[in-house]
């Protein structure tokens, strides 16, 4: 019977010793882990430090603009309604701070009578004036011509409240070539795009090209969320579905963001292929110990246990003995060799018991052999005493009874020949006993004078020695009972005798006896006399037999029926 794969010695070993390294390898893969993730970490605060120092100048430049804005507004508010003062002080602003081109105040109504240029402007077109109507907050925008400078600025939009009331918002406009960034990217990779935005995603300024800026920011673009209100370094995909990783810096949270765009390709690429080289080292060093493991466990057990499992299944199947020591040749272990010499001893012993038990056997069919042959050897001598007799007996009656006692003797003797001739002594082939037997006590049974029909069909049927004496007894009588009371059927020419051994289940067989019933007798004219010996020798050989005779008669014939149940000695050496 085959084995399954799990029960094999060399899958047992390296299931034992994938769980033994299972420990291991997942601390050093915890430990790979770490190692990766923290150089991920520093290589993305990397990225941040340099988003932070380019955009350090532009960042001074917005916070300094937007607590301007504050004090400019507060100012105001002191001024009561001295547009003239409020001009001046805008001046002096615009003087102070070279790098922002206009500063005004612009009220409710969308026009702006205080501002450094002096002159009143009408703001209500503007996209800061609408947002700050719709919603006052600080706020900053963008524009590629101001209305009132006329350059491409940044607008810092800051409200102004009087007693809880929005009274209009401080304006400074701060021209993008003074908002540049100061790149000065060191190590291997640059980004592809430094970007500032305000909370709307309204791309303010760009290193790059700017009407593909906003291309390159995330998809997801919650401004709200926390990875833009701290300096943040993630990885995400932007518009056109290009993997890259941001570095975010706010620089007046939930305004206004730097937001650097650095190409996966660069750097992070690589960072995968050694995340992905660290985490299969450990694997790999796990599958290579496994492998030198299994290897050894090969070398020194597995190899030598596979050559005794031949070796002893080459007896087992052949009582073939190879030569002893064949795993020391092979320097197998000390306890392997042992077991060899162990089997080696034993197959010995095997070999020298089981010779002596088939010379043991082979005495004992002899003997019993001869003993049948002896017996039926005197059954024949008996047979032939009363065979004399017979032919010295003047009484017809006398004769009769000496010849039915005469088949009994050779049916016993038939027995025996048929034993003698047998190679298993310990069951016979019921046919030919029986074609035997019943050859005979026809032709001695049968009157010269008369002649039969007689129909033989027997199959083969295994019977021990308890079974073969006495069916071939009962044979012998019910046969010579037949011949003894059948008769010429009306409309026949002679009368007929049936004989059936036939199996009626796999531990079961059927005899019976048939003959036809007549006017006509088998002697002289005279009916057949009996003294129902017959009967009773055929009863109790049924008896023995461990069944009963069915007995059934009509006006046309005669039967014996005896069903027989197998005796298992025989079933086991069929």
């Amino acid at each position: 019977m085959g084995l399954h794969i799990f029960d094999k010695l060399g899958v047992r070993v390296v299931a034992m010793l994938s769980i033994a390294l299972l420990p291991i390898g997942l601390i050093s893969l915890y430990q790979t882990r770490s190692v990766v993730e923290k150089a991920e970490a520093l290589t993305r605060s990397a990225y941040l430090g340099q988003t932070v120092a380019a955009a350090e100048r532009q960042s001074d430049l917005i916070h300094e603009g937007f607590a301007s804005a504050r004090v400019l507004g507060g100012a105001i508010l002191s001024m009561d309604i001295d547009l003239a003062g409020c001009s001046d002080l805008m001046e002096g602003f615009i003087r102070s701070h070279p790098a922002f081109a206009l500063a005004l105040f612009v009220d409710v109504n969308g026009v702006s009578r205080c501002n450094s240029r002096g002159q009143a402007s009408d703001l209500r077109s503007a996209a800061t004036f609408k947002e700050m109507t719709a919603d006052p907050k600080p706020l900053m925008k963008s524009t590629d011509k101001g209305i009132v400078s006329g350059q491409s600025v940044m607008v810092i939009a800051q409200p102004v409240f009087q007693g809880g009331n929005y009274i209009g918002y401080i304006s400074l406009s701060l021209p993008r070539a003074n908002a540049r960034f100061d790149p000065d990217f060191t190590g291997p990779s640059r980004p592809v795009d430094l970007i500032t935005i305000n909370v709307d995603g309204e791309v303010l300024l760009s290193m790059e090209e700017p009407q593909t800026a906003a291309q390159r920011l995330p998809a997801f673009r919650d401004l709200n969320s926390q990875l833009y209100r701290q300096f943040n370094a993630f990885r995400a995909v932007d518009k056109t579905g290009v993997p890259r990783v941001y570095s975010v810096t706010p620089i007046v949270p939930g305004v206004v963001f730097a937001v650097s765009v650095w190409p996966v390709e660069s750097g992070t690429n690589d960072e995968d292929l050694i995340s992905r080289s660290a985490m299969a080292f450990p694997l790999l060093m796990w599958l290579v110990s496994l492998v030198v493991a299994y290897f050894a466990v090969h070398r020194l057990v597995i190899r030598h246990i596979r050559l005794l499992r031949q070796k002893m299944r080459r007896f087992g199947a052949t009582y073939v003995h190879q030569e002893p020591g064949l795993l020391a040749h092979g320097r197998a272990p000390t306890e392997l060799i042992q077991i060899e010499e162990t089997f080696d001893n034993m197959v010995d012993r095997i070999t020298r018991d089981t010779a002596e038990l088939e010379n043991n056997l082979h005495e004992k069919n002899v003997l019993l052999k001869e003993v049948h042959h002896r017996v039926k050897n005197n059954l024949q001598l008996i047979a032939s005493i009363i065979n004399m007799e017979v032919r010295k007996s003047g009484d017809t009656e006398t004769k009769g009874t000496l010849r039915r006692i005469q088949d009994r003797v050779l049916g016993l003797a038939t027995v025996h020949s048929n034993l003698y001739h047998t190679a298993r002594l310990a069951n016979l082939r019921a046919d030919g006993l029986l074609e035997d037997i019943l050859d005979q006590v026809i032709k001695s049974a049968l009157p010269r004078q008369q002649t039969a029909d007689v129909e033989v069909q027997v199959e083969e049927v295994i019977l021990s020695p308890d079974q073969a004496v006495p069916l071939s007894l009962l044979a012998t009588e019910a046969v010579t009972n037949a011949i003894k009371y059948f008769g010429r059927p009306e409309g026949a020419d002679k009368p007929w005798i049936r004989i059936a051994l036939i199996r009626t289940g796999e531990n079961s067989c059927r005899f019976s006896v048939a003959n036809s019933k007549g006017r006509e007798v088998t002697e002289i004219g005279a009916a057949p006399t009996g003294s129902g010996l017959g009967r009773q020798l055929i009863e109790a050989f049924a008896s023995q037999l461990g069944t009963r005779p069915v007995l059934h008669e009509d006006d046309e014939s005669f039967s014996i029926t005896v069903d027989i149940a197998l005796s298992g000695k025989a079933l086991e050496n069929v």
